[in-house]
């Protein structure tokens, strides 16, 4: 590494991301961040960085600015195809571009191209989001590294250059500050991950980071509820119609709340032992496990299911809690270890599952998990089919919140996340509350102003999650005529007693007018509106808002001087830092303390595959090299045969040789292994008086659109859309081609 700041890559060169600068406002439930990420080209070459980075899971992107050399620049929101197209039109061409898209619930990647050399830019990213009291607080939480997951992303229809990667050697560091303003100025503010300094004035409080930190674990505050709060309402204008948001904490108080008589569950609790849980996330499920233990009620029933590569039951079926059985599960815990390899959740859900209890009994599932696997959306669809409620608790640094809580949401439970130097007990004893709690139905908003009768929403819209009483509920609603002043939020609760049976209950709170607001709560709204609405409606309503969502993305386009004579850059991805405690890197000791690590790192077996090969120490590499190739998916050892045009054209140009597509024929691509009903089409459209090589390079443009499930790499598609501009291959030219293919593909099924 040289004597500037930054991490050097395994060719020696400067990795382009300097710095990460975070600052933040928190008004009540409503925050808003800007991201800004320092980039500079040490090379003598054009680059190109793409950095797959977090985000909290309903975080509302608002914004994206790029300052380039001095000259700042707006970027806007179009749907995905349009701003794919306009960002690589951009890089054959030698104009430097930002694309921002999103590639999954909470994980977003920033492509960067052509950023020259000595260049330096800042991207700068906001977003705003709604947060939530559970309990007696408030969490503000903002996730900074990714860590290495099992599986393979690929399920997820992540691009190779979209998937996170880590290092062990990333030296960034993070800078950051948050101002909250009124009524929680005062209340009393702590972090368990980072040393912070406070200053106090007036009505605001600022808090920032005492020095910059490594990006090893995601930063927490939490906020002690204001005696006294219920909850927060405003309104804003949203053209001619005005939007309120409003904020309730459904509860009972002690005059309301009737004797209960206590209903039995099956708790069946399911615990991650794979690798990724080494070093603190195993002792602080072995702290959660134990405390869960002797909460049970001895009439109630429980089973406990390890998992890793395999799982482990502990009893066949789910068993009553008396103290043999209790007994048995507390010598297994008290021996708990991460050592059974990759997070093989299925396995161990469909166990629990299956789990046999008695009939008609209340059951829920207890799942204590880092959640880094990949294989996300097929446990969350099996989650859903399950009928079982999931009370999620997520540890660690680096946890993956946005998995964790969606899988929680869609089956009516909830999640909890905990990291080291967190009260674990206190975060126990809330899950088991919700999961003990009667349930909460028909809940209904009112809005009134000063003169007329309430409006009512009834009900609130079906994809809520499940109400329970002490967690916040927040509503996003338009509103027609003058503006709110009030709301009343009330629901039912089911009671054993038949006198309290569909007795209504709830809160009311005043509504204020809010100042300063530039359409964040109409965007925050439209935002809500998207999941009730079509793929076409959806795009063209977030377009609206300019609001960046799965179907759009952020695109700006800056021309450069004497762009064509650019080669096509250079692909550099950003690496996350390894996160403090995870896989046993490392373990995150005392209050606000830093990462102390203590002896050899722990390197997990599903880690591998991720981490920089020449970045781990030369005394554990040997461990990585007795590990077959195949578990490692090292492809660029094994010599394979190609069997098809892209598998040949993907691995005779790649971005390490730096060779340019010549012109091809159509027996240059018979050669290469194109399909012979593809041949025969493309010599019937040379026969009409087609130009060969025109035909050929609209073809390959065309490729990937009908063949998605082996597609040209990205370089590959650069090159073909270099050599069409190089041909001139008109638009009209390649419609013909896709028509024609269309036609005859579609006649030979016949």
């Amino acid at each position: 590494m040289n004597s500037e700041i930054g991490l050097t890559s395994l060719s020696g060169e400067q990795v382009a991301l300097k710095s990460v600068d975070i600052t933040a406002t928190l008004t009540g439930v409503l925050s808003e961040v800007e991201i800004k990420q320092q980039y500079k080209n040490s090379s003598s070459n054009n680059i190109e960085t793409v950095y797959t980075f977090p985000l909290p899971i309903d975080a509302v992107l608002t914004s994206l600015e790029v300052e380039l050399n001095g000259e700042v620049l707006q970027g806007h929101v179009t749907a995905n195809k349009a701003a794919e197209e306009n960002y690589e039109d951009a890089i054959v061409s030698g104009d430097t571009a930002v694309l921002v898209n999103k590639i999954a619930d909470g994980l977003y990647c920033i492509n960067l191209g052509n950023l020259l050399a000595e260049q330096e830019a800042v991207i700068s990213i906001r977003y705003a989001q709604l947060h939530q009291w559970q309990g007696d607080s408030l969490r503000f939480y903002l996730p900074t590294t990714i860590a290495p997951k099992y599986g393979k992303p690929q399920k997820n229809s992540i691009a190779e250059h979209q998937i996170p990667q880590q290092s062990l050697s990333a030296s960034y560091n993070l800078n950051f500050s948050i101002t909250v303003d009124g009524l929680l100025a005062g209340a009393a503010i702590n972090s368990p991950t980072h040393n912070l300094a406070y200053q106090v004035t007036d009505q605001t409080m600022r808090i920032s980071l005492k020095h910059p930190q490594p990006m090893d674990r995601d930063f927490i505050l939490e906020i002690d509820k204001p005696k006294g709060y219920i909850g927060e309402g405003y309104w804003a204008n949203d053209g001619e119609s005005t939007v309120a948001l409003t904020s309730f904490i459904p509860q009972l108080d002690s005059s309301q709340n009737p004797a209960i008589k206590y209903q039995p569950r099956c708790i069946k609790i399911v615990v991650d032992c794979s690798g990724s849980m080494a070093g603190d996330s195993i002792e602080q499920a072995r702290i959660a496990l134990l405390q869960i233990i002797n909460l049970l009620n001895a009439q109630d029933y429980f089973n406990i299911i390890l998992f890793g590569s395999n799982h482990q039951q502990l009893f066949n079926e789910s068993v009553i809690a008396d103290k043999t059985n209790i007994s048995i599960a507390k010598q297994k815990l008290n021996v708990l270890a991460a050592n059974l390899g990759g997070t093989e959740m299925q396995a161990a859900l469909n166990a629990a599952y299956h789990s046999k209890t008695l009939p008609h009994l209340p059951t829920d599932l207890l799942l204590i998990t880092d959640g880094q696997t990949w294989d996300e959306d097929a446990l969350i669809a099996n989650a859903e089919r399950s009928e079982h409620r999931h009370f999620v608790v997520g540890v660690g640094s680096a946890v993956s919140e946005a998995f964790l809580s969606k899988l929680a949401k869609v089956t009516g439970g909830a999640s909890e996340f905990v990291i080291p130097n967190e009260q674990m007990n206190k975060r126990i004893l809330q899950h088991f509350k919700r999961i003990k709690q009667t349930r909460i139905h028909n809940p209904q908003l009112c809005l009134s102003d000063k003169y007329s009768a309430p409006l009512c929403f009834d009900p609130l819209p079906t994809h809520k999650s499940t109400i329970f009483l002490g967690d916040t509920v927040n509503l996003l609603s338009h509103y027609e005529g003058y503006p709110p002043a009030t709301a009343d939020f009330y629901f039912e609760g089911e009671f054993n007693e038949a006198k309290n049976e569909h007795e209504m209950y709830g809160s009311t709170i005043a509504i204020t007018h809010k100042q300063n607001d530039n359409g964040l709560i109409a965007r925050l709204a439209a935002h809500e509106r998207l999941m009730d609405l079509d793929t076409n409606e959806a795009t063209a309503l977030a377009e609206k808002y300019q609001l960046l969502t799965n179907h759009t993305s952020y695109i700006l386009v800056k021309m450069n001087d004497s762009n064509s004579q650019l080669p096509l850059p250079q692909l550099q991805q950003i690496p996350h830092h390894i996160p403090a405690g995870q896989s046993g890197f490392g373990r995150i000791i005392g209050k606000n303390s830093g990462v102390v690590c203590q002896g050899a790192p722990l390197i997990s077996s599903e880690c591998l595959p991720i981490l920089d090969y020449l970045t781990i120490p030369m005394f554990l590499r040997k461990q990585f090299d007795d590990t077959p190739i195949k578990e490692h998916n090292l492809t660029r050892f094994q010599v394979k045969e190609h069997h098809s045009l892209a598998e040949s054209l993907n691995s005779e140009f790649n971005p390490n040789n730096n060779m340019g597509m010549s012109k091809f024929d159509i027996y240059n691509i018979e050669e290469l292994g194109e399909k012979g009903a593809i041949i025969e089409i493309l010599y019937q459209l040379e026969h009409a008086g087609y130009n060969e090589q025109k035909l050929v390079a609209a073809w390959l443009s065309l490729y990937n659109e009908f063949n998605p499930d082996n597609k040209f790499s990205r370089h590959v598609t650069r090159l073909i859309r270099v050599l069409c501009k190089d041909l001139d291959v008109s638009a009209e030219l390649i419609n013909n081609v896709r028509e024609a293919m269309k036609q005859e593909l579609a006649l030979q099924k016949i």
